[in-house]
């Protein structure tokens, strides 16, 4: 009887030790899912993403992209293979495509980042790795290697400061290639 005893203590003890220890694991991951869903709380992702800026009803950007994760916090949003067209009193100037992007939701300043193609409605053709559009000055720039195409003529260069339909371009280093 006496080991029987023993047995049915032992068997109690553990037991209330492993019922406490399942109690104390729950609660720990209750925090941990409270934290994550507060994390996920200050993050919003949104498909067919477009935002488009105008002034006295006429366009000047629309900027579009397939999905966007925006941080609340930060007020920037993830962009994924974004399309930003240009316009100028109204008329279409020009088209930047990236492979990713950021636009900062306060500024709306925007930064493509990857493969980047400025494709303008006078038939010029420029790529680069990364376009920064600084929605104040309606200007686009980059410290990147660039390749500007139009007709026959090719230039290349190391950075560059523009007009978003490319027509006052200052490119830093400059080298022209003559076929």
């Amino acid at each position: 009887m006496k080991d029987g005893k023993l047995n049915k203590n032992k068997i109690l003890f553990y037991l209330s030790i492993f019922v406490y220890v399942c109690v104390f694991v729950s609660c720990g991951v209750r925090e941990s899912d409270e934290s994550a869903v507060a994390k996920v709380k200050n993050e919003q992702t949104i498909e067919k993403f477009v935002i488009t800026e105008t002034k006295d009803g006429k366009i000047k950007t629309i900027l579009e992209s397939d999905f966007a994760v925006i941080n609340d916090d930060d007020k920037i949003a993830v962009l994924n293979e974004p399309r930003v067209k240009f316009y100028e009193d109204g008329k279409y100037k020009s088209l930047l495509v990236a492979d990713k992007g950021e636009v900062d939701m306060d500024t709306n300043n925007i930064r493509a980042i990857g493969n980047c193609i400025v494709d303008t409605v006078d038939g010029e053709h420029l790529e680069t790795t990364d376009v920064t559009y600084d929605a104040n000055t309606k200007m686009i720039f980059s410290d990147s290697d660039i390749k500007i195409t139009k007709d026959n003529d090719v230039i290349y260069g190391r950075g560059f400061e523009s007009d978003t339909d490319l027509q006052n371009i200052v490119i830093k280093n400059e080298r022209i290639i003559i076929d």
